[in-house]
């Protein structure tokens, strides 16, 4: 567990975590490399509550620093301490589909996300992402000690706004990036179109922070928030209405406040416009803060079989690899062999060889057992085990070992790992674990294993899937609606050329056509002639 408890001072808290950041990562050679922001690297040297929040006392030490590395490559990558309003499109600001109001009953400072306005948008996510890290950024800067609470508002939300892959950053963000930034999640009348991804969702969680998650409506969310903090539509008697107001026009109006005791508005200010801006054309759902513990010894309760979820991850100095302790193989009565999945992530500007040793080689297959995961990449290792070793497998472990690649990959690999210093190579072990399927654990009703980019894969097809279908359907009401349109005039056409026809009366006879034309005529009027 973390080293300490509550009542040491921030700067022994961060003191203890700075030491085994400092012996695990070289933050100097990070920064050469691009991977760090020199910026950031002085902050965590001299920002003693900055550093301590990253420990918690369901994780070690050691995992405190893990996070804390990640969040850093994280800063570097999307340059946060370099962006500002003008960063993102008017658009972003002018939807406002995220801005704060108001606080909770606590006093904690509201985040509105209005879910209807965000729809899923592939080619605009990472513009999100970097837009939702600097509302949050600006946020923690104005008050690094002071929680939020998060309110998804799914009012008239449809599939269309559901979002797996920004679920997944925002949880990342909570998890590793702001960890002492957000007290709870309300989710306000959540469609049960949503269930599906929701319990995955909570697959990616520790219990601990499954407790934040809040599912509230119209008749319970006054427990959270007073009403005359609320809008209408929740049962509120507050009126407000949303408006960007530019930042030049909120200087403007600040040069022009001669009161002396009016400060100048800034992002934590209660209803400030600057508070009110804050909002994300395409922000979609944001989750809770959650315990360290969450990412490194997150409970693989959706069962075994062949993935792994990228919440139950070891962050290390080189790879990130899932799942963080243990293989699951799961074996039955169909004569087939069990499988795991280990996923190897690569969130670094350069390139990493890896290679998987088990201690009962002749029992497992593993593909591939060594390769290299370029940067930004994920590679899966599939390991197999076959089916006549199936007793003992509790005994059995793995390891991965990981190294960095200077330069262009070397043409014999193998010869490669045998020159590379022990004290250069990263290794992480995985202990094994056997499961029958009729384990009540894993019950039908649970959510299958599936690491976190194939569950979102998975959603994110059925997603596409119901949109599809209801276009399809819209485009077959649409067709239906004119044939229907088409055959009412019609028949109105048929009724009034009869009433016409019926109206002229028949045709007149002339009378020196003599007996027979006037016999015919007769017939007709009798309606006798068909």
């Amino acid at each position: 567990m973390a080293e300490g408890d509550g009542d040491e001072s921030p700067r022994t808290r961060a003191d203890k975590l700075r030491n085994v950041y400092n012996q695990k990562y070289k933050a100097d050679e990070f920064v050469k490399k691009g991977v760090y922001d020199q910026r950031d690297v002085d902050n965590i040297n001299s920002n003693d509550l900055y550093v301590s929040q990253f420990i918690r006392k369901t994780e070690t030490i050691q995992d405190a620093a893990d996070r804390l590395h990640e969040a850093l490559k994280w800063r570097k990558e999307i340059g946060v301490r370099d962006l500002t309003e003008a960063s993102f499109p008017q658009e972003f600001w002018d939807i406002g589909a995220m801005y704060f109001h108001k606080t909770d009953k606590e006093g904690r400072k509201i985040i509105w996300l209005k879910i209807a306005k965000h729809k899923k948008d592939p080619n605009t996510l990472p513009l999100i992402k970097k837009f939702f890290g600097f509302c949050f950024e600006t946020a923690y800067n104005e008050s690094p000690e002071d929680e939020l609470v998060l309110l998804f508002d799914m009012t008239n939300t449809g599939i269309s706004n559901l979002d797996m892959e920004m679920i997944k950053f925002v949880i990342t963000s909570f998890k590793i990036y702001y960890p002492a930034l957000l007290g709870y999640l309300l989710i306000y009348e959540m469609p049960w179109l949503f269930n599906a991804a929701w319990k995955v969702v909570k697959t990616w969680l520790s219990p601990e922070a499954q407790k934040k998650l809040k599912f509230v409506n119209k008749s319970d969310i006054q427990q959270y928030i007073a009403k005359e903090n609320l809008p209408e539509h929740m049962g509120g008697t507050d009126t407000f209405e949303y408006k960007y107001v530019p930042s030049e026009e909120r200087e403007n109006e600040d040069n022009q406040n001669s009161d002396a005791s009016k400060k100048r508005v800034t992002f934590a200010d209660q209803d400030s416009p600057l508070y009110q801006s804050f909002n994300a054309d395409s922000i979609e759902n944001s989750y809770v803060r959650v315990n360290k513990s969450s990412l490194s010894n997150i409970n693989r309760n959706a069962g075994p079989g062949g993935g792994n979820q990228e919440g139950n991850s070891f962050i290390g100095r080189l790879l990130t690899i899932s799942p963080a302790e243990e293989l699951r193989f799961v074996t039955d009565e169909d004569g087939k062999d069990a499988h795991d999945v280990i996923s190897l992530k690569n969130t670094l500007p350069y390139p990493i060889a890896y290679k998987v040793k088990t201690t009962s080689p002749e029992k497992y297959k593993v593909r591939p057992s060594s390769g290299i995961v370029k940067p930004g990449s994920v590679e899966k290792v599939y390991v197999y085990l076959y089916q006549e070793h199936h007793l003992g497998v509790d005994k059995d472990k793995f390891l991965i070992m990981a190294v960095e690649l200077n330069g262009d990959p070397p043409d014999n690999m193998s010869e490669y790992w045998k020159t590379v210093p022990r004290e250069n190579i990263m290794d992480h072990r995985l202990r094994c674990v056997q499961v029958k399927r009729s384990d009540s654990r894993y019950s039908s009703d649970t959510v299958s294993v599936l690491s976190a980019d194939d569950q979102i894969t998975a959603i994110n097809s059925k997603v596409d899937s119901l949109m599809e279908g209801h276009l399809a359907l819209q485009k077959s009401i649409r067709l239906l609606i004119l044939l229907q349109v088409l055959t009412l005039v019609l028949f109105i056409v048929f009724i009034l050329y009869t009433y016409l026809y019926a109206s002229s009366g028949p045709p007149q006879v002339k009378a020196e056509e003599g007996p027979q034309n006037s016999s015919t005529a007769d017939r007709y009027c009798s309606g006798t002639l068909f």
